[in-house]
């Protein structure tokens, strides 16, 4: 217990803490940075488009918070803690940083938390940088799951399916996207029980933004809006 306050009193010091300095606070252990994601062999999940339609590539999109929890950092640009009010906090800190960069590129490849949701006793959180994969040599944009009981990593993905500012839960499946600058972009789907991806859809544009509506998703690219049916998920 001893270590433990004085843990989060260092984190709150340290300026990491806000609303996380009430709760336990579980520091991660340094996971493995999985190789990038490929097709898969014998998909699960499949995807068509029933609609796209051309979106403003200089619109500011309203920032989305996960609901019930809050993602915290040392400022208000980056964060690699998430808090669930009352209930526990984790510290993903240790994913922050992958095992090789890119001479010149470490200021840039921070793995932040960018989004988080739970659901069935399992924290599901994206962690990812926000430049180009080769400045990680490929080992960026993660999914994560969490054992709430436990408090332990139960799976992490493959490289490169996760870098959009939000994925959905889709009954046994994760609906996530990733996409860059000169990169493939994909919509992937991802096994919930074990990270593995189940199917891949291409997109014209990186996804940033995607909402589920029973089966059917809202996918937001940087300039198309595109409606998508997932069928196996």
């Amino acid at each position: 217990m001893r270590l433990l306050l004085v843990l989060v009193g260092a984190l709150v010091a340290a300026g990491t803490v806000g609303a996380a300095a009430s709760e336990p606070v579980t520091v991660l252990a340094t996971p493995r940075f999985n190789a990038p994601a490929t097709a898969p062999a014998h998909p699960r999940v499949g995807f068509r488009i029933l609609s796209s339609t051309p979106l403003d590539p200089g619109r500011l999109p309203r920032p989305v918070r996960p609901r019930g929890l809050s993602i915290e950092g040392p400022d208000g640009s980056t964060g690699h803690v998430v808090v669930a009010p009352n209930r526990y906090a984790f510290d993903f800190r240790a994913f922050v940083r992958p095992p090789r960069i890119a001479p010149g590129e470490r200021e840039f490849v921070y793995e932040q938390v960018v989004w988080a949701k739970e659901a069935g006793g399992v924290l599901y959180v994206e962690t990812a940088h926000s430049t180009y994969a080769r400045s990680s040599y490929g080992l960026n944009g993660y999914l994560n799951a969490v054992d709430l009981k436990r408090k332990r990593l139960l799976w992490r993905s493959p490289a490169l399916v996760a870098n959009a500012d939000t994925f959905v839960l889709l009954n046994d499946t994760i609906v996530s996207g990733y996409g860059f600058t000169a990169e493939p972009d994909y919509l992937y789907a991802v096994d919930r029980r074990n990270g593995r991806v189940v199917g891949r859809l291409p997109l014209p544009t990186a996804a940033d933004r995607i909402v589920r509506h029973g089966t059917v998703l809202t996918v937001d690219t940087y300039d198309r809006r595109l409606t998508v049916r997932v069928t196996g998920g």
